[in-house]
């Protein structure tokens, strides 16, 4: 049923329209993927924003505190705060770009590094619960039918 479908009573086309379910899981099922995931990162001592941010520090090699806001979706004062938390908590450290004095870098320490299989294994554990007995096929499909909406939703 399109969204258009019953003119008399819009809740219930918004609750049998397909896709605004799909929509409504989509949301439900990142939801409760992150706050598991949270719930494992607390025992590191790990907001949602600092594993999320470490995460990014930890893929991208060395940002700069601008790229970091960009990939988090933040703005670049909101992205210091989160730099300044876990540089005290001795997870990352800025360090100066050696082509342009005004830029810092933000890398991972050791200390990070060796959480970051933590992370890891915590993730791993997290994805062998959340995609038990789903198929390879399937979460391909899946994906798929994921990167259809960005590139629709982008375009």
């Amino acid at each position: 049923m399109a969204l258009n479908a019953s003119k008399h009573n819009p809740g219930l086309a918004l609750r049998d329209d397909p896709r605004v379910n799909f929509s409504f899981l989509i949301s439900d099922v990142s939801r409760q993927m992150r706050k598991t995931f949270d719930r494992k990162m607390m025992l590191l001592g790990l907001t949602r924003a600092q594993w999320h941010t470490l995460v990014h520090v930890l893929r991208m090699e060395s940002p700069t505190q601008t790229e970091l806001a960009d990939v988090l979706d933040i703005n670049r004062s909101s992205a210091g705060g989160l730099i300044d938390q876990l540089e005290k908590s001795g997870y990352i450290q800025r360090t100066a770009d050696i082509d342009d004095r005004r830029v810092w870098r933000i890398s991972a320490t050791k200390l990070a590094e060796d959480r970051a299989k933590d992370i890891a294994a915590y993730a791993e554990t997290l994805a062998d619960e959340v995609f038990a007995e789903i198929p390879g096929k399937n979460l391909e499909h899946a994906r798929q039918v994921l990167l259809t909406l960005r590139k629709n939703m982008n375009a």
